[in-house]
C-alpha cells in the first residue's frame, strides 16, 4: 500500500475576514511568518508522501493559488467545478486514485490547520494507515486542551492497536458541538477527543462506503469513472452532488470507523481568537500581531498587514487591518461574522471588500 496525501484546497474562509477574501481565502494566507497555511500543510507531508502522491483537491477559483504556491504534479490537482462540502469532494479524489493504484491509501487533510509536533505527526499517521490497512475508516482524534464548544467530539470505544498514549480505538460515537456544561464533562471524563476533520482509509475503503450511504450520488460517480473522468463528466457529477460534509455523509453511519488519538499538537484556527493561541501576550493580555502600540488596553488582538494598529483604553476588542477594510469586534461578537459579511453584501457594488 501507498499512501497519497489529499488536500482539500476549498473554503471561503469567512471568520478571518478582512484578512481571509472571497479572491484568496484563508488557506492561501500567513497568519504566522511568511508561509501560508496550504504551504505548511503541503511541507508537513514531504517526508511520507512525495510529490507524485501529494494531490490537492480545489474549486476551479483557486487552480492559480493552488499552481502557484505548491506547485502540484501534473495531473495532481483535481479541480471542482463547484463547492459541495467534503463528501464530494473526497469522493472525487478516491476515484481519482483508485484509478492510478489499486491499493492506494488516502490521507484527507484540510489545508488550512496548523499543527505541531511532525514526529509525532508521522507516528499518528502511521498508526492510522496501518488500520486502513484493516478496512477501517480511520479519523484523528485530538485529546482537548479546553471544554471547547467550537468543536464535535467523538467518544473512544475499545482499544484497537498502539501503545502509551499514541493508540486507536473503535469509535463509540459522534458528539455534535456540545454546550458548556457537556463540553466541561466531555473534558474530565477522559472519553472524549476533539473531532479533527482529518482522515486516512484506503480509497477503495471509502467507496464502497459511498456505495452503502449514498448510493444515487455513488452511481453518478461511476458513470463519471466510465467517461474518464473528463471535464466535462465531473461538471456532470457536481450537477446532481449533494452538498454534505464527509462527517455526516459516511463517518456517523459507517460501522468500521476507528480513531486514532492523536499525540500532535493541532488547531483548526477557527476565528481571530486564536491567535491568542500562537502570539506571545504583551503586557494587559493583548496580543499583536504587526506594528502596535497599546496605553491600558487590556485582553485585545490586533492584525494588520497596512500601518500601525493603537489601542487607548480599550479591552476585549479585535481590530485587524488588511489592505482597503478595518475590522473592529467585541471578542464574544465573533460568531457573528457571517451576518456581519452578509451587511457588507449590501454595500454598493464595488465597496463590499469581501
Amino acid at each position: 500500500m501507498s499512501l497519497y496525501a489529499v488536500i482539500l484546497c476549498g473554503g471561503r474562509g469567512e471568520r478571518f475576514w478582512p484578512r481571509s477574501r472571497r479572491r484568496c481565502p484563508k488557506q492561501f494566507i500567513s497568519l504566522f511568518g511568511s508561509t501560508s497555511l496550504l504551504q505548511l500543510t503541503d511541507e508537513r507531508m514531504r517526508g511520507l508522501c512525495p510529490a507524485p502522491r501529494r494531490l490537492f483537491v480545489a474549486p476551479g477559483g483557486f487552480r492559480e493559488l493552488v499552481e502557484r504556491q505548491v506547485r502540484p504534479r501534473p495531473g495532481n490537482l483535481i479541480i471542482e467545478p463547484a463547492g459541495r462540502n467534503t463528501a464530494p469532494a473526497i469522493a472525487l479524489a478516491a476515484a481519482h486514485l483508485i484509478e492510478r493504484d489499486p491499493d492506494a491509501v488516502m490521507a484527507v487533510l484540510p489545508s488550512d490547520h496548523i499543527i505541531t509536533g511532525q514526529r509525532a505527526y508521522e507516528a499518528s499517521l502511521r498508526l492510522a494507515v496501518a488500520q486502513a490497512g484493516r478496512g477501517r475508516l480511520v479519523t484523528f482524534g485530538i485529546p482537548p486542551t479546553r471544554p471547547d464548544t467550537g468543536y464535535g467530539y467523538v467518544q473512544l470505544g475499545p482499544k484497537l492497536g498502539g501503545r502509551g498514549r499514541l493508540t486507536a480505538h473503535r469509535v463509540a460515537a459522534f458528539r455534535e458541538k456540545p454546550d458548556a456544561a457537556t463540553a466541561v464533562r466531555y473534558v474530565k471524563s477522559g472519553d472524549y477527543l476533539w473531532n479533527s476533520g482529518m482522515f486516512v482509509w484506503r480509497a477503495d475503503a471509502v467507496l464502497a462506503a459511498f456505495e452503502r450511504l449514498l448510493p444515487e450520488f455513488h452511481d453518478r460517480l461511476a458513470a463519471c469513472r466510465r467517461a474518464g473522468m473528463t471535464d466535462r463528466a465531473v461538471r456532470a457529477l457536481y450537477r446532481h452532488a449533494p452538498a454534505i460534509s464527509i462527517d455526516y455523509a459516511i463517518m456517523e453511519k459507517a460501522d468500521n470507523i476507528a480513531v486514532v488519538r492523536a499525540g500532535f499538537g493541532w488547531d483548526d484556527v477557527g476565528s481571530w481568537l486564536a491567535l491568542e493561541r500562537h502570539l506571545p501576550a504583551s503586557p494587559g493580555g493583548n496580543h499583536f500581531r504587526g506594528p502596535a502600540a497599546a496605553l491600558g488596553a487590556e485582553n485585545c488582538i490586533t492584525d494588520t498587514d497596512t500601518g500601525v494598529i493603537a489601542l487607548l483604553g480599550t479591552r476585549d476588542l479585535v481590530v485587524v487591518r488588511s489592505g482597503d477594510a478595518v475590522l473592529v469586534a467585541h471578542r464574544d461578537a465573533l460568531g457573528r461574522m457571517r451576518e456581519l459579511l452578509k451587511q457588507l453584501e449590501l454595500l454598493p457594488a464595488g465597496r463590499r471588500e469581501l
